[in-house]
């Protein structure tokens, strides 16, 4: 598929997406897009060899991985340090967005992240644990301690709500709070075959003007009913 323009229910300020590391992602969220997106079973995670000669340009912002998580625990760190190394020679910014960002750690030496052309991203989807929906998931209070640690490195981070499900507004915003985030993403489930525990309007409205008060909150286009 090599490299896309960013289009449909994607982030605005993202530019272009590309998957190096391809196949069916380990964590298995009830909600996946792509378990019902195309009507194929995906196989096992692979990299990707011809895509890593995909020429990415420059001054674009792009999301890395889009597809499937390529932080999983199942994904080899070699392939994940060629991708790097394969970014890295570009003058772009990217964004690596994973529900397993200890992983993240193993990398933070790496040129890329040093150079600040990354943006450092996980999925909080609420604070509450549903093993139901997150699957293979970590548990988000894992996610949040990772995040934090990743913070205290100077390493830029963002935080996407999406999909959001139902909250303790408190304990959310604590969450949140903690990951030290430049910017925190809001969306709805776009997967309608799925039903999810959503919270009420008024709820999500006190979330974002609370996160408001110490980051930016950008809601996407498939919640702008919350705003």
């Amino acid at each position: 598929m090599g490299l896309n323009k960013s289009t449909g229910n994607m982030y605005e300020f993202i530019t272009h997406t590309i998957n190096f590391i391809k196949g069916k992602c380990f964590h298995d969220c009830l909600y996946c897009f792509m378990k019902y997106m195309f009507n194929i079973i995906l196989g096992d995670i692979y990299l990707d060899e011809k895509e890593l000669r995909t020429n990415l340009g420059s001054g674009r912002f792009i999301f890395v991985g889009s597809s499937t998580d390529m932080w999983a625990k199942n994904v080899l760190s070699e392939w994940i340090r060629r991708v790097l190394d394969r970014c890295q020679e570009f003058t772009n910014r990217y964004l690596f967005q994973s529900k397993n960002p200890r992983r993240f750690l193993e990398f933070l030496g790496h040129e890329i992240f040093q150079s600040g052309k990354a943006v450092l991203c996980t999925t909080l989807e609420t604070n509450r644990w549903y093993p139901e929906i997150m699957c293979n998931a970590p548990r988000p209070e894992e996610r949040v301690q990772a995040m934090a640690e990743i913070a205290s490195h100077g390493i830029d981070t963002f935080v996407t709500c999406e999909p959001l499900m139902d909250f303790d507004l408190d304990e959310m915003v604590a969450m949140l709070k903690a990951c030290q985030p430049k910017q925190v993403n809001i969306g709805r489930n776009s997967v309608r075959q799925v039903q999810l525990p959503e919270p009420d309007d008024d709820k999500v409205k006190a979330l974002i003007s609370e996160l408001s008060t110490f980051t930016t909150v950008h809601v996407k286009s498939n919640a702008t009913c919350w705003k």
